[in-house]
């Protein structure tokens, strides 16, 4: 349960930090983008609902609400885009770092349960008309954490993302974010941990982009 709170921590520390910090920046006053079209930089988070969290262990495909099933003060199941932050590399492209989690916490016989996949993806962000709607795709490192509050298993592998959304600009370089990802997560599974893992999660979020 620590761990879910530390991750909704860094989830409101970082919409503070996308919020505050361009405020600070924008004094300096708006960017010569004549001299270097494209070029410049972005920053956001999001929050959300996480859907259809599940994983594979040994062939069966456990959803983390089965998992859970019977659980007391269950929480729901809560996606958080903890950071996207990246550099333009032309104006309608944005590369950068995306780092995300899905995860659900209850009480199973009485002992504290927690689920959760992480990603810490690369990914590129192509907005076709430069700015409003967006796709985006990615890869790089995950984990999933299954705790049952008897058993601690952790597995580390690789992921994918895939992605859409649209940005709707409420002042010069600040954006309301709406965003739809799907990413699918591949583990070395055993007889204990899983194989492979997915989810879904719909973001509401902030963007800034210099």
């Amino acid at each position: 349960m620590n761990s879910f709170c530390r991750i909704a921590a860094i989830g409101g520390l970082s919409c503070a930090i996308a919020g505050f910090a361009p405020a600070a920046i924008g004094a300096e006053g708006p960017a010569d983008k004549s001299a270097s079209p494209g070029r410049g930089w972005y920053v956001g988070t999001g929050i959300g609902p996480g859907l259809g969290a599940k994983y594979k262990l040994n062939g069966q495909t456990i959803s983390f609400d089965d998992r859970l099933q019977g659980a007391t003060d269950k929480s729901p199941l809560i996606a958080i885009n903890v950071v996207n932050a990246g550099i333009a590399l032309t104006p309608s492209l944005l590369l950068g770092f995306s780092g995300s989690a899905v995860s659900q916490i209850g009480k199973l016989a009485g002992n504290d349960a927690h689920l959760q996949i992480n990603n810490y993806f690369a990914a590129l962000t192509w907005y076709p008309a430069e700015q409003g709607f967006f796709v985006r795709g990615g890869g790089g490192l995950s984990n999933i954490l299954i705790d049952t509050g008897v058993r601690s298993d952790r597995s580390s592998g690789f992921g994918i993302l895939l992605g859409a959304g649209y940005a709707f600009q409420v002042a010069r370089g600040h954006n309301i974010t709406f965003t739809v990802d799907y990413s699918r997560q591949s583990y070395s599974g055993s007889s204990t941990k899983p194989d492979s893992s997915e989810f879904t999660a719909a973001y509401l979020g902030y963007m800034y982009r210099r």
